[in-house]
């Protein structure tokens, strides 16, 4: 049973129609199916369209990964990621956007974030992976909608979200700008978007390799986003009112060769110590080697936009 306000947030993957109550496009007359939790809004798009083939070969590196039972939500004091996200961005808004937002998710995978920082929230997750959703609503109250959908084509109405999220999902699209686009006007006037991002820069030793250290970690379709063209496209659409930037080399070599190889992650998910003291490392070596070459700087960027 979904609740009442989704339908109106909603439309149609094919003409951008109206959805009823019974999610069927009041334009085309195409109905679309509630499946184990799931609303599937993706579009019917030809077996040999390119962009099914981006989908189709994202899907098989995805999927797999996410059939196993839900992680531990993140927790905003401790972790890679949780601590980091909350201070650079979920603080941010916090008070500014209502006692229970409605926040949308683009890419949401399985939701580890919003389950751990912002659990009270009217949540919407949305991804292209089904298996991801499945896995996610374990985690998510009776009252949070998943939608199976393509971030390219967002099927979401201008104006309705107070708040979007974008964690770690423009480099695996096919057309980043189209999907930044749809996502900015889901914002309502006022309302904020919250993106962490992988951006573009050189890599370490590139004139005498040409793989990365991490290829084997990447997904088939890994893109380009350039930070600076990144912040540019924001700022056309409104106000960027705070970036940061994180993940240098340094903390990625100590996450490769001491957390993984000795498996202290589930010590560092629980610890705020080890958390400030990955983070404080990592942005002593972005700030200061970072800065003198390209390469050692920040490999991802924390964006607080507002609309």
């Amino acid at each position: 049973m979904l609740p009442a306000w989704f339908p109106s947030l909603a439309c149609c993957p094919e003409d951008r129609g109206a959805l009823d109550d019974s999610l069927r496009c009041v334009a085309c007359g195409h109905a679309y199916a509630l499946r184990d939790g799931v609303v599937d809004l993706m579009p019917e798009r030809p077996a040999d369209d390119e962009h099914a083939r981006w989908i189709r070969d994202e899907l098989a590196w995805w999927n797999p990964r996410y059939e196993r039972p839900p992680g531990r939500p993140f927790s905003p004091r401790a972790g890679l990621r949780g601590r980091s996200r909350e201070r650079n961005l979920f603080r941010r808004v916090r008070g500014r956007i209502g006692a229970r937002p409605l926040v949308i998710e683009m890419g949401a995978g399985d939701s580890l974030t919003m389950a751990g920082l912002m659990p009270d929230a009217r949540y919407v997750a949305t991804d292209v992976s089904p298996a991801a959703l499945r896995t996610g609503r374990a985690l998510l109250g009776q009252d949070a909608v998943s939608v199976l959908c393509d971030a390219v084509g967002w099927p979401f109405r201008e104006s309705v979200a107070d708040m979007v999220l974008i964690l770690g999902v423009l480099h695996h699209l096919s057309d980043w700008r189209a999907a930044l686009e749809r996502a900015c006007r889901t914002v309502r006037p006022g309302g904020f978007l919250l993106l962490h991002e992988a951006v573009t820069k050189p890599r370490i030793l590139g004139r005498v390799r040409r793989t990365g250290i991490d290829d084997h970690w990447t997904s088939p379709h890994e893109g380009d986003v350039p930070r600076d063209e990144l912040l540019a496209f924001l700022r056309r659409r409104g106000k960027v009112e705070r970036w940061h930037g994180e993940e240098s080399p340094l903390r990625f070599a100590l996450v490769r060769y001491v957390v993984q190889r000795y498996e202290l992650y589930d010590r560092l998910e629980r610890s705020p110590a080890m958390a400030i003291a990955l983070n404080g490392a990592d942005q002593a070596f972005g700030r200061t080697l970072g800065r003198l070459f390209p390469s050692l700087g920040f490999n991802e960027i924390t964006v607080v936009w507002r609309r």
